[in-house]
């Protein structure tokens, strides 16, 4: 089976798999192959856990003007508007930095492109 993917694509995973090889052949990937498929099947059980946790939030949409994620909430049946600011992340429903929504948000990457492209940083995971 043979898979397309667009140049500008294929470079940036060739690039970071050049950067990562030793820390891959640490963990048994030893081909550009190898990596391929291993970051698709994270991706893949991501993806697969992140349905299975939060069905009932939804990402509705982007508004590059405001910088603002839409989430669709299930639960509520409501909308809720999470903007990136300097200061980090905002819900227009619940007026606080640490919801559900806010929560839900963080596991977006758009969120993350945003946030970099403002030089806003990310909260630091207590633990």
């Amino acid at each position: 089976m043979n898979l397309s993917v667009a140049i500008p694509v294929y470079e940036r995973y060739k690039q970071t798999y050049q950067k990562k090889k030793e820390q891959l052949v640490r963990k048994g990937v030893t081909s550009f192959a190898g990596y391929i498929t291993s970051t698709l099947e994270e991706l893949m059980e991501k993806d697969e856990v992140f349905a299975r946790r939060a069905p009932f939030m939804q990402e509705f949409g982007f508004d590059e003007g405001t910088n603002t994620i839409y989430i669709k909430d299930n639960r509520t049946n409501r909308i809720a508007g999470v903007t990136v600011r300097e200061k980090g992340l905002t819900c227009d429903i619940d007026q606080r930095d640490d919801c559900v929504h806010i929560g839900f948000a963080y596991a977006l990457p758009q969120v993350y492109k945003v946030m970099e492209k403002l030089g806003v940083r990310p909260p630091k995971i207590k633990q």
